[in-house]
């Protein structure tokens, strides 16, 4: 294991680095010897999405992540089924895609209460400047956040290999108290500027750090290049 590697329990000193999208055990091993540290994962919740594993397939991936933080995607809307989701995989962070618009922060509230010490950390999608009102809001019952952006066709937001207008994001992280992790069509390209210009806690990469011939596998050139560019 690189050095670097970071217990799950460890204080994480600088840029917050976080790869998403692990669908298999053989490329769970290749991040976490690249030693991100945090590594998304997707359990499959009957909700459409690419970048999903079932359960068997989870169980032998987050093994496999030994000394990264294991965060955990729920796109649920319900409780009871983001519950389930972090009892199946047991990951350092819950992350919710779907509570602005679907939890609130009541549910969101009681959600983290029940799955303490686990950590929650909310995706806000950044269209404008309401992006800062919600951050506040979910800033109060969560975590940390996560300024994804919008597919501009379909309006999903995440996954979308999408950037978005970075001035709201940096007056997100200059409005809430919380670490703000930085996601949306990120990859080695754009790393450092997207720092520079909104001085977020953490940078996320998904769909910019995948194989070009295969979206659901990550190219271990483009991740290395990433881990090292942010933390540089």
């Amino acid at each position: 294991m690189d050095s670097r590697a970071c217990p799950a329990d460890a204080t994480i000193t600088g840029v917050i680095v976080q790869i998403y999208g692990v669908t298999t055990v053989a490329d769970a091993a290749l991040v976490a010897d690249l030693a991100p540290d945090n590594v998304g994962v997707v359990l499959d919740e009957r909700i459409e999405t690419w970048d999903s594993v079932d359960e068997a397939t989870m169980r032998q991936i987050v093994p496999e992540l030994t000394g990264c933080r294991v965060v955990a995607l729920s796109l649920a809307t319900d409780p009871d089924r983001v519950l389930r989701t972090v009892e199946a995989v047991t990951p350092q962070v819950l992350h919710l895609a779907r509570a602005v618009g679907g939890l609130g922060t009541d549910a969101v509230a009681d959600i983290r209460a029940a799955i303490a010490p686990v950590e929650v950390m909310v995706t806000i999608p950044v269209r404008g400047p309401e992006a800062i009102d919600g951050a506040r809001a979910f800033a109060a019952v969560s975590d940390s956040l996560l300024l994804d952006s919008a597919h501009p066709e379909t309006g999903i937001v995440g996954a979308s290999g999408h950037t978005h207008d970075w001035s709201w994001s940096r007056a997100v992280v200059e409005a809430v108290d919380v670490p703000v992790l930085l996601a949306g069509g990120l990859g080695p390209h754009n790393v450092r500027d997207a720092i520079d210009t909104v001085h977020p806690a953490g940078v996320d990469s998904e769909t910019h750090t995948s194989r070009m011939d295969d979206r659901r596998r990550k190219d271990p050139d483009k991740v290395r290049r990433f881990i090292e560019l942010a933390r540089r």
